[in-house]
C-alpha cells in the first residue's frame, strides 16, 4: 500500500501475516485517539453557528452540496 504524501510512504501491508496487521490496527487506534480537537476549530464552530442563527450563512443539503460541487468540476 501506498499512502500519498510528498515523498510517498509505502507500507508493505500485503505482505503482513493477519496477527501482523491487527498490531498495526490496534496502534493506528491507539495513535488517533490521541488526536484532539485544536482550539480553533471551536472558534470556528461558533462563529459559523453565529453566522447561521443570524441568517447570514445557510445549510444546504449534502446532495444538494454534491450536485453543486460536480456541477463545478471540470
Amino acid at each position: 500500500m501506498t499512502i500519498a504524501s510528498n515523498p510517498p510512504i509505502f507500507l508493505p501491508l500485503e505482505g503482513l501475516t493477519r496477527d501482523q496487521k491487527l498490531e498495526v490496527r490496534e496502534w493506528l487506534d491507539r495513535e488517533l485517539v490521541e488526536v484532539s480537537p485544536q482550539d480553533w476549530h471551536f472558534e470556528v464552530l461558533a462563529e459559523r453557528e453565529k453566522q447561521i442563527s443570524s441568517g447570514e450563512m445557510e445549510l444546504i443539503p449534502l446532495e444538494q452540496f454534491a450536485r453543486e460541487l460536480e456541477a463545478d468540476l471540470p
